[in-house]
């Protein structure tokens, strides 16, 4: 019960918050926060895993609605424009008085179209006439709970097709830039709150250079009293956060909600001092306190959210599955990403008949969980908790202010920035790693975070097939202490002695490096019968070369190395061992993996190489090939 208490505590203004950062009304963040996670209690499998609002998935899903609401603008034309200025109008006049109020109803009819003998009919009856010519109106929890409703088909859909391989696209390097470039969607979107400036609306690719340059254009339009209390309450949740929490850590056994302690003061002095009508701060506004009666999600906007609801839903899935598989790794208890997919899909199929948007697991919520060592019945305690908020708490939060929210959720953005400090681990060793993680972060900024996320998968994707295309390849020496072969540094080439050289290519021999893989063969064996350790000749123009009686290098090919071959990797092993042992390079072939066995053995290998060219372990092939050898220089010497 504490857990859920404290699960509740940290819902309720994150719940809020996420909505405000999706678009849609601040109740919706509530109801968000209880459906999705009790029917996860009811599907899911992971037992510490709570679902709720993510603010980049929420992003995510603004961006969705504000395309389709644009799209709507355009399509229904005038309609929807007539209806946004009926909404507007009707809520000015709620500060008139009953005489202003018929006479500015009067006048209003007559400048929506209506006839001017105005018989008291409300601004409403006007809106749903408008809304009668064959469209049905559009608001964002739509699009939201649509999106909510595809993504729960998808997920199903990618477990009876078993495509919960997909996850393992989404590397870490990948979503770490993603999220860190999420992070600045997310403060650009929440910076217009905080500083009491209403930012136009924007859509599309490349949006966030637009919204910058709307925010430095409208620098003079910054509401002082909102930028005072939003850096009152960034101020007072990183010192809380950041010096008093480590210092209470030892004396309270739970973790002090001091979100929940900014909304009281908040709501508190709004409340008192008025200051939504003095001071002019914009508020969360009317909560209400009524459940939500179920609806089925809207099927005709499906085809206008296909894209971004594949984006959300494989989006998800990746947070879903990292957030459960760090928490499994704490606990050593089996998790499936096939079975989770199903939870997912019925989850997100059975939720949206609610006004809810796009969930995964959040890490807070389900840390608490297992801080306090509960199962999903913590869930059961907060969605109870929860749904007392909005039945009875829910008009206190009327009077929150919108630029504490934005304060919240930009402090929160704190622990996605620092992983930029991976890039430092990163940099010694894994630069390819590193170049994804930047590229991730870059694409995600500069286009939309949809967009951004399918490009750094492709770009990841790319990069591996870079990689494949230049494996990296080994020459194997003898070790004496322990019988075996070992990798050779290969500046160490020209020193290293013995009559046979064993080259080792690690890498799938395909398409992509069959050329790499050639010309390293020629290479190694240009190098090894100019090695050091040979007798060497050097002749008038300063060239060495060796003298052998006219014997050639020996080459053991160690296959062992070879992760995968397709059909031009096989016809260049072909083509090799002919072109070699034409010039007079003996080559062998040693420790086929039992794969490739099979391919030598249903495929015409054999006929073109005989099968003493292959062996089964490198040992057994240098063995017959320095036996070979001491043969043919035997021979030479008795003909010379």
């Amino acid at each position: 019960m504490s857990g859920g208490l404290s699960m509740a505590v940290l819902a309720v203004p994150t719940g809020i918050a996420h909505a405000g950062i999706a678009g849609v009304e601040p109740v919706y963040g509530l109801y968000t926060a209880i459906f999705p996670a009790f029917l996860y209690m009811i599907f899911g499998h992971s037992r510490y895993t709570a679902l709720g609002g993510f603010a980049l998935l929420s992003l995510m899903t603004r961006a969705a609605i504000n395309k389709v609401m644009t799209h709507t603008a355009q399509k229904y034309n005038a309609t929807h424009f007539v209806n946004e200025t009926a909404y507007a109008l009707n809520e000015t006049v709620d500060y008139l008085n009953l005489e202003e109020y018929n006479l500015f109803q009067f006048d209003a009819a007559a400048a929506l179209g209506g006839s001017s003998n105005y018989n008291g009919t409300g601004f409403r009856e006007i809106i749903i006439e408008e809304w009668t010519d064959g469209y049905k109106q559009v608001r964002p929890i739509h699009i939201a709970t649509t999106i909510m409703f595809l993504s729960g088909i998808l997920h199903i859909l990618m477990g009876i097709f078993r495509l919960d391989f997909l996850s393992s696209y989404f590397s870490e390097q990948i979503m770490s830039g993603f999220i860190v470039g999420g992070s600045i969607h997310v403060f650009f979107a929440q910076i217009g709150d905080t500083i009491g400036i209403e930012l136009p609306k924007r859509a599309g690719m490349g949006y966030l250079y637009f919204r910058i340059c709307d925010l430095f254009l409208m620098l003079d339009q910054i509401h002082i009293p909102s930028l005072i209390i939003s850096l009152c309450s960034v101020t007072f949740l990183i010192f809380s956060q950041h010096f008093i929490q480590p210092r209470l850590a030892n004396i309270f056994d739970f973790a002090i909600p001091y979100e929940l302690i900014l909304v009281i003061v908040g709501i508190t002095a709004t409340n008192f001092a008025d200051l939504s009508t003095h001071h002019s701060i914009k508020v969360v506004g009317n909560i209400p306190t009524d459940f939500p009666p179920p609806a089925l999600p809207r099927f005709d906007l499906i085809p206008s959210i296909f894209v971004d609801s594949c984006s959300i839903a494989l989006t998800a899935v990746a947070i879903h599955c990292t957030v459960a598989v760090i928490i499994k790794q704490r606990y050593h208890y089996n998790f499936d990403n096939w079975r989770e997919l199903y939870s997912l899909g019925f989850v997100g199929i059975f939720a949206s008949f609610f006004p809810v948007f796009p969930v995964t697991s959040v890490f807070a919520r389900s840390v608490i969980g297992t801080a306090t060592h509960s199962t999903q019945m913590t869930v059961c305690f907060s969605s109870l908790a929860l749904l007392a908020v909005v039945l009875y708490i829910g008009p206190a939060l009327e009077y929150l202010p919108k630029c504490v929210l934005a304060s919240m959720v930009i402090v929160s953005l704190y622990g996605s920035m620092m992983k930029i400090k991976e890039a430092k681990n990163l940099w010694p060793t894994f630069k390819c790693d590193l170049l994804i993680f930047i590229m991730s972060a870059i694409l995600t900024i500069c286009f939309d975070m949809s967009d951004g996320l399918v490009l750094s998968v492709g770009f990841a994707s790319f990069t591996i097939i870079v990689r494949s295309q230049s494996p990296r390849w080994h020459i194997l020496t003898r070790s004496d202490d322990i019988r075996d072969y070992r990798e050779t540094n290969k500046k160490e080439l020209a020193y290293v002695e013995g009559n046979v050289c064993v080259l080792r290519f690690d890498g799938p021999l395909m398409y992509t490096s069959v050329q790499k893989f050639t010309k390293t063969i020629y290479e190694v064996v240009k190098k090894w019968e100019q090695r050091e350790a040979n007798t060497l000749h050097t002749d008038e123009m300063g060239f060495r070369w060796r003298v052998r009686g006219g014997l050639r290098a020996i080459l053991v090919v160690d296959c062992s190395g070879f992760s995968y071959v397709d059909h031009l990797g096989l016809n260049t092993l072909i083509r090799i061992y002919r072109d070699l042992e034409a010039d007079g390079v003996i080559t062998r072939f040693a420790s086929p993996k039992s794969q490739l066995k099979r391919v030598f053995q249903s495929t015409d290998f054999f006929e073109k190489v005989p099968q003493e060219a292959v062996f089964d372990s490198v040992r057994v092939a240098v063995h017959v090939c320095e036996r070979q050898y001491a043969a043919l220089k035997t021979t030479r010497q008795r003909n010379d």
